[in-house]
């Protein structure tokens, strides 16, 4: 009879039985999934009027809440007054030259206004400052 020896302290498991410490595994895609962010809805305004012109107004805590909805809080409006340069381009261009260190997602608001969102309180700071 010919029996199997374990290199550990542990006897060996049998077949169908889980191990006693085994890690969870993630799996990769599982890995890429964007971890969920409570977003509160947040109601329609009224709409009222200021000199003839159309306003709607906000209270601080929701306009605290929409920054957190839209992943805003450290985002950065930039201006091009005299041309642009082509959004491929400012992708690899502003990271560099700005010397940011986190990850910075950067997209088109306009012809001339480009929407800069970072990771990082420091690259947010850089960039405002």
């Amino acid at each position: 009879m010919v029996m199997a020896i374990s290199a550990g302290s542990q006897p060996p498991t049998e077949v169908g039985q889980p191990a006693l410490f085994a890690k969870p595994v993630m799996s990769y895609a599982g890995s890429l999934k964007p971890t969920a962010i409570s977003v509160k809805p947040l109601s329609l305004k009224p709409i009222s009027y200021l000199h003839g012109e159309p306003i709607v107004m906000w209270e601080q805590d929701e306009i605290d809440q929409m920054i957190v909805n839209e992943n805003l809080e450290y985002a950065v409006v930039g201006k091009f007054s005299y041309g642009w340069p082509n959004i491929q381009d400012l992708r690899k261009l502003i990271p560099k030259q700005c010397e940011l260190k986190g990850e910075c997602k950067i997209g088109l608001l306009s012809n001339r206004h480009v929407l800069i969102r970072e990771t990082l309180l420091g690259d947010y700071v850089h960039l405002f400052i």
